[in-house]
């Protein structure tokens, strides 16, 4: 998994132009999936990025400890499991919630020790 990759991913998706995190280096448009062909691609990554994150997780029994990581592995597993529609605007939507659902389940990862950043997964 290029974990560096789905940095840019869940900047492009959640920032835009507007902010960039401290992950990730380069520009992005405002709104890359509306115009970007591979939008399937950055949803596939962050499906793996969520299966990954979700696997580590109950392999260290986090989700069994932190009531909030368990609650972020079910929304992982909705969100895995919707399909990608053709309408850009859910395409987008999809995206977005998959990307903000990623980054809440990292943050909350590393405040429990459980990984120290994304490359450890």
């Amino acid at each position: 998994m290029d974990w560096d990759q789905v940095y840019e991913d869940l900047d492009a998706v959640l920032h835009g132009e507007q902010e960039m995190s401290h992950h990730a280096a380069g520009s992005s448009s405002p709104e890359p999936l509306r115009r970007c062909s591979d939008a399937e691609k950055v949803i596939e990554r962050l499906c793996m990025a969520l299966k990954l994150l979700t696997a580590r997780a109950q392999h260290d029994r986090a989700d069994e400890k932190h009531p909030a990581i368990a609650h972020l592995i079910n929304l992982a597993r909705a969100l895995r499991a919707q399909e990608v529609a053709d309408d850009p605007d859910q395409v987008l939507g999809l995206a977005r919630k998959l990307a903000a659902v990623t980054l809440d389940l990292v943050e909350r990862l590393e405040e429990t020790g459980t990984v120290r950043g994304l490359t450890e997964c």
